[in-house]
């Protein structure tokens, strides 16, 4: 019987759990990775959760966290100065190439950011939430969740300038 509630979980929510994580890291094989870890880390806990876990809440965070987990083990493996940095060639063709690049480099922003500030980022601006929402979903004040926002909107904005439009 828990492997038939599992399966139905998973089915509910696998699409939402992997578009999640593909904003968050621009890459569908990372995006992968972290849907699996996020479903492997609720079936070993399986017998713990009863009938009154918020799914929606549960997944939310538990990809953000994931995602950003990833996007810091990357970043940390990576610093050895092989990632790719401001690739502005005016002579290239560079519409798909360049949104992806950007997406790349934003995933590698979130995960400097401090955890809290950017799982707001990515559950306002990925996600399209309402502080409200993301308030519930994080358990702290709409307040706390706008001053999170705030901070990490700054500190992207610093670190993607060349991609924002004067």
């Amino acid at each position: 019987m828990p492997n038939d509630e599992f399966r139905i979980l998973v089915d509910q929510y696998s699409a939402r759990v992997l578009n999640i994580a593909v904003r968050i890291l621009g890459d569908a094989d990372k995006a992968q990775d972290v849907h699996q870890e996020v479903f492997l880390a609720i079936w070993k806990r399986w017998h713990k959760y009863d009938g009154r876990t918020n799914w929606d809440a549960y997944l939310y965070r538990a990809t953000v966290r994931k995602a950003i987990e990833l996007a810091r083990r990357s970043r940390n493996e990576q610093s050895l100065g092989q990632q790719p940095e401001n690739a502005t060639n005016a002579d290239a063709p560079d519409g798909p190439l360049r949104t992806s690049e950007l997406q790349q480099k934003l995933a590698r922003c979130l995960a400097k950011l401090p955890k809290r500030q950017a799982e707001v980022f990515v559950l306002s601006r990925m996600e399209g939430l309402k502080a409200e929402k993301i308030a519930e979903l994080l358990g702290c004040s709409q307040r706390t969740t706008r001053v999170h926002l705030h901070r990490a909107v700054k500190r992207l904005a610093r670190e993607l300038h060349e991609y924002l439009a004067d």
